[in-house]
C-alpha cells in the first residue's frame, strides 16, 4: 500500500474494512480527522484474520484506540494487521475520515 487509503463516515455505523498486506508488513499507522463543526465518538478496530480467507461475519474485531469528540489523532501499531476499520457510534453535524498506510518491510 503505497498511499493512505481512506475511509469517511458522516453518521453512526462501521465503515468498509480496509484489508492489509499482514505478511509484509511491519507497522501500520492511521490517523482519524474529524471536522470541527460537529461531535463524534469513534473506535478504530483492527483484525488479524485475513480478510480475503474469513467471511466477514467470522472476523473477530478488537479495539485498536478510540476518542470522543476529538479533532484527529494519529497512531502507529508495531507488528502485522490483516484488517482495519472505522466504527462510529455517535456522529452529530460531523465528518469522520479513517486514513490507514502500511510499511513494509525489514
Amino acid at each position: 500500500m503505497g498511499m493512505p487509503i481512506s475511509v469517511t463516515l458522516t453518521s453512526s455505523g462501521i465503515g468498509r474494512a480496509i484489508d492489509l498486506d499482514w505478511m509484509s508488513s511491519k507497522f501500520t499507522s492511521w490517523a482519524v480527522t474529524g471536522s470541527s463543526s460537529g461531535t463524534f465518538t469513534y473506535t478504530v478496530e483492527g483484525a488479524l484474520d485475513d480478510l480475503q480467507q474469513i467471511s466477514s461475519a467470522n472476523v473477530a474485531w478488537f479495539a485498536l484506540s478510540s476518542a470522543t469528540t476529538a479533532n484527529s489523532s494519529i497512531n502507529i501499531f508495531a507488528g502485522p494487521l490483516a484488517g482495519i476499520r472505522l466504527n462510529a457510534s455517535a456522529v452529530s453535524s460531523a465528518t469522520l475520515t479513517l486514513r490507514a498506510l502500511q510499511g513494509i518491510g525489514q
